[in-house]
């Protein structure tokens, strides 16, 4: 009995160990599997012999690839610059090498091709297609921008390198151009940061609320929806039984606003603010503030 139970036991203890040992199979089995899927797509991508010719014949191949398959095109371009370091293509491969990866429109890619137009303008400032350059750096954060609400990093510098392009070549097309995408990426900050205080106005946040407000109206004047926030700071303020600041701000709706949707609102809230205030006014004077002894 007792050799029969040493057997079982002994048994028990070899199972776990088997099958540890065949998980362990399994899961490199699994690893090798994508090891081999990963060579393969390389081998995607690496040159054939009959691929190197003359700078100008492999600049022209790597163009013809770069919409299709920019990771092949780019080899192309660093085949130009390892090769035919001196010929006028190396410079322009330096370009496509930056386009190639702006092609592929994903994060990482646009942040790499960031990085490469930058570094084409540094090294070469005076080159016809450093405007360009410095262009697509603005494009490629401003192709990285969210909607109002969401993480607003990418606005922020995509105006930062787009006034920097400006900047730098004011008098050209790239520069008109940069310039109408700033305007956009700043109503879309604006619009954010307005989105912002109407939800605080919503929950009741009314200081929260006026603190936005009043960042739209003094960072970003140009803002396409000033009616709208004119009239929302203004309730903002009546809220806060500031009248007549309240006021104010319905009487700019009025004033600038004749063909608005808020124009009525605002004639109205000015009725009911003058209202509020000389009820405040007359309790004022029925129940003056007690003075201190």
């Amino acid at each position: 009995m007792t050799y029969l139970r040493a057997k079982n036991e002994q048994k028990k203890d070899i199972m776990p160990k088997m099958s540890n040992s065949i998980c362990f199979t399994i899961v490199m089995m699994v690893v090798l599997v994508f090891i081999a899927a990963g060579c393969k797509s390389k081998k995607d991508v690496e040159l054939k012999p009959g691929e190197i010719g003359s700078a100008k014949e492999i600049y022209e191949k790597a163009k013809a690839k770069i919409k299709k398959d920019p990771e092949k095109s780019r080899l192309l371009f660093k085949e130009i610059m390892h090769i035919y370091p001196d010929s006028p293509y190396a410079q322009r491969a330096k370009v496509g090498i930056a386009d190639s990866y702006f092609k592929q429109k994903d994060s990482a890619s646009l942040i790499m091709a960031a990085s490469e137009y930058q570094e084409y303008v540094n090294l070469y400032p005076n080159s016809p297609d450093s405007v360009y350059a410095k262009s697509q750096v603005g494009m490629c954060y401003y192709k990285q921008m969210r909607k109002p609400g969401r993480d607003q990093e990418n606005t922020h510098k995509a105006i930062e390198a787009l006034q920097a392009m400006v900047k730098m070549y004011p008098d050209t097309e790239e520069a008109k151009d940069a310039r109408e995408k700033i305007a956009k990426a700043r109503q879309n900050l604006a619009t954010h940061y307005f989105s912002i205080g109407l939800s605080n106005y919503r929950l009741r946040a009314l200081r929260g609320a006026v603190a936005r407000f009043k960042q739209v109206i003094d960072d970003y004047p140009d803002f396409e929806k000033n009616d709208k926030l004119f009239y929302y700071t203004g309730k903002a303020y009546y809220g806060m039984k500031d009248y007549d600041t309240a006021l104010s701000f319905f009487q700019r709706v009025i004033g600038n606003f004749p063909k608005s949707k808020y124009f009525k609102k605002s004639r109205k809230m000015i009725e009911k603010t003058n209202k509020a205030k000389a009820a405040a006014e007359s309790a004022k004077k029925t129940n003056p503030p007690k003075k201190k002894s």
